[in-house]
């Protein structure tokens, strides 16, 4: 291809799927430029969308400490299936990651180390990446729960990265500027955000939601939503869900494109489990509407052990949990749960648990040509 257009070039480049981008890149330098371009980038993504298959999810999970890019097919309804679609690494084959948390903010993730020594910003689609230094205190790293979310600017968005450890640390990290600042945060809620939980918090539109309680009622109180407003640097007004949930219940959110927030719950003595999905989303207000409901007892007789991180599937409507197996004594395979209306339930094995993390976590990833080091 080295006698043919720039043009030309990236319209044969753009055809390609996108995990087989880092091959082609690896392959010359030019190719390597040109797919890093804007232009480029543009339009892998139009071609993307258009041909992808409407009975294809693609999904990041974490699991043993590992990002993949897995492919979850449901074009066969009755034999659903995942697929490893790549491994995901950060800077090059040499330079593999060991993850214990990740985020995702429209195609950017933010990923927590094991030593936490560093954070890294990086968007697998471009490649780029930036290594944020941490200071981890007095605190157990493992403590820690992060966000990722943005400010709307006239011309760019401006990233910024939220950490906290319950009530002894709130900081906040400004991209542009490659800098902390503190917050004056009193907080009356509380979230199990530690190492054994998967309460993550989802970014949606540019800010963050968790599932919280009340810090002084405990479990006496049902739970609501808490969302970070990164524009204003603050935590809102606590905001209503769908359903009463105490001590013990399982909630776990995930997002269901890039305007929608999506809420499992499982009670703890029925096991019936809800599914609901946000009809509006705002830091100042909430509405709902049910997506799927499903009595667990007949199919599982467990409650999935962190709630379990799940992604959705509107046309099929159906949800994929990941979660541990249902050896409950001693879970040893993590498991993908595929559980929809008239007691559809199936189970696909992802492998076995090679590390003390458990449970996987898994979000639905649609690649992006964010770029992470605009300036402000």
């Amino acid at each position: 291809m080295n006698n043919l257009s720039n043009d030309l070039v990236e319209e044969i480049l753009s055809r390609i799927r996108t995990t087989s981008l880092r091959k082609i890149r690896s392959t010359c330098k030019k190719w390597n430029t040109l797919s890093k371009g804007e232009t480029f980038t543009k339009k892998h993504l139009t071609q993307s969308a258009s041909t992808s298959s409407k009975c294809e999810i693609l999904a990041i999970v974490l699991i043993n400490r590992s990002l993949r890019l897995i492919s979850i097919n449901l074009s066969d309804f009755d034999h659903p299936s995942t697929r490893l679609a790549g491994t995901l690494i950060s800077l090059n084959d040499s330079d593999k990651l060991d993850v214990t948390q990740v985020y995702n903010c429209e195609g950017l993730l933010l990923c927590v180390t094991e030593d936490y020594t560093r954070l890294v910003l990086w968007n697998p689609y471009t490649g780029e990446n930036r290594w944020i230094c941490v200071d981890p205190k007095s605190v157990d790293h493992s403590k820690y729960a992060h966000a990722l979310g943005f400010e709307e600017g006239n011309s760019c968005r401006a990233h910024k990265v939220l950490r906290f450890a319950h009530h002894d640390v709130h900081e906040i990290y400004y991209v542009n500027s490659d800098s902390w600042r503190v917050l004056d945060v009193d907080p009356d809620w509380k979230m199990d955000v530690d190492g054994e939980s998967n309460n993550y918090g989802v970014s949606l539109k540019g800010n963050a939601y968790w599932f919280a309680r009340d810090k002084e009622e405990g479990g006496n109180v049902p739970g609501f939503l808490l969302c970070f407003d990164f524009k204003t640097e603050r935590f809102a007004p606590r905001l209503p869900l769908p359903f009463e949930s105490y001590f013990e219940d399982e909630v776990t959110l995930s997002s269901v494109g890039e305007e929608q927030l999506a809420v499992l719950f499982q009670n703890l003595h029925t096991y019936e489990m809800e599914v609901w999905v946000t009809t509006k989303i705002e830091p100042d207000g909430v509405s709902w509407r049910k997506f799927l409901s499903v009595d667990m007892s007949s199919l599982t007789w467990f409650q999935f052990f962190t709630g379990g991180s799940f992604v959705i599937d509107e046309e099929k409507r159906l949800v994929v949990v990941f979660d541990g197996d249902k050896n409950v004594s001693e879970t040893s395979r993590n498991t993908a749960y595929f559980i929809g209306e008239n007691d559809y339930f199936k189970e696909v094995d992802l492998g076995e648990v090679t590390t003390c993390e458990v449970f996987p976590h898994a979000f639905s990833y649609v690649p992006s040509s964010v770029q992470i080091n605009q300036t402000a």
